[in-house]
This record gives structure tokens, C-alpha cells and sequence, in this order.
């Protein structure tokens, strides 16, 4: 795609010898914060359904994720083009009912394949890499989805009578009826924020 390789180009410029001071001073960790912003702007703009706005936040979130790449590449650590096989390949592995002669018929056994699938890689547990970055809001939903999916009733028991408790159990709540807990909250608290403004 044309647009892609000039944002490569002009990534390899400001990095580049001749290129911006700031730019080059750049380290994995000081663009951390800026991948998040980045990405929270992609979200608020998803949340307004505004086209324009999400096209634009996309953009900066795409070049944020560039601009590690180009580090890597620099830093001789991995070279972005691997990285794009890498994730390619991981998604035909994973959807043997489409690239491959599995037969699937419901979102559940995708799910389930999918699962198996991840085990056959390494992976031990099913709560196993679930960032410990995540909003705690959010890690407490993944966890209990991960959970149930493996048929556990762990995520019912009651482990305490405090605040913490309560949130696990509408997180749960929220979970068991297909509504991310996050986006809940975030819009509630939007709702409320525009309100005060109003003068509410």
C-alpha cells in the first residue's frame, strides 16, 4: 500500500542521521505513554462513532506502533516485517476452520478451537498472559471470561465481603451478559461529565 510504505519513509527520515532531535532521543519506555494516549484518543473516538475522528485516531495509533518498530529495527531487536509474519501466521494457525479443513459451526467451538489451539503453542493456563497493565475493571472481566470459558466455577465463590468483592460480582454480572464492563462505565462517566457541564 502506498500510504503505508510513505509512513515508513517518513518514520526512517525522523529517525534517520538528518532527522528530528526529538524523534531520536525516543526510547521504548517514553513512547509507552504515548502508544496508551494514542490509543485512548482511538477509543474516545470509537465511543462518538465520529468517522472522521476515528480515521484520524487510527492514523496516529498506526504511526505510534511504527515508530516502536522503526526503534527495533534500529536497535537491532526485530525488523517489522517479521513481526507482520509473525502475527499472519499466528492467525491462520488459529483459524483452522477457514484456512484449514476444520469444521466449525458456532462461535463457541471457535472459541474452544481457538483455546486449543493457543495450548498446543505453550501455553499453560488460560489466565496465563493477560496483561498486568490492563485497567483493573478490565483484567477483572478477562479473568473471569478466561475462567468460565474453562468451565470453572471459581469465578462465583466469595472470597471477601469488601468494595473489591462487590466490583468482581457486577464485572461477573457484566461478563455472564456480553457487556464489557469498561465501555459501561467509561460512557456512564462520560453521561455524567457532559451533565455537570449543562450545569446539571
Amino acid at each position: 500500500m502506498k500510504e503505508f510504505n510513505e509512513l515508513l519513509v517518513i518514520a526512517d527520515r525522523l529517525l534517520g542521521p538528518e532527522g528530528c532531535p526529538w524523534d531520536k532521543e525516543q526510547t521504548f519506555f517514553t513512547l509507552q505513554p504515548y502508544l496508551l494516549e494514542e490509543t485512548h484518543e482511538l477509543i474516545e473516538a470509537i465511543d462518538s462513532q465520529d468517522g472522521e475522528k476515528i480515521s484520524e485516531e487510527l492514523g496516529d495509533v498506526l504511526y505510534a506502533l511504527i515508530f516502536i518498530a522503526k526503534l527495533g529495527e534500529i536497535q537491532n531487536l526485530f525488523r517489522l516485517p517479521k513481526s507482520i509474519q509473525t502475527v499472519a501466521d499466528k492467525l491462520i494457525r488459529r483459524h483452522p476452520h477457514i484456512f484449514g479443513d476444520v469444521k466449525i459451526s458456532s462461535t463457541d467451538e471457535v472459541a474452544s478451537n481457538w483455546e486449543a489451539v493457543k495450548k498446543k503453542e505453550g501455553k499453560k493456563n488460560p489466565i496465563d498472559n493477560i496483561p498486568p497493565t490492563l485497567p483493573a475493571l478490565a483484567r477483572a472481566q478477562k479473568v473471569i471470561h478466561k475462567v468460565r470459558r474453562a468451565k470453572s466455577l471459581v469465578v462465583e465463590e466469595k472470597i471477601s465481603d469488601e468494595i473489591g468483592q462487590k466490583l468482581w460480582d457486577l464485572v461477573a454480572e457484566a461478563e455472564k451478559e456480553g457487556i464489557d464492563a469498561e465501555s459501561a462505565l467509561r460512557r456512564v462517566c462520560l453521561a455524567y461529565e457532559e451533565k455537570f457541564k449543562q450545569g446539571g
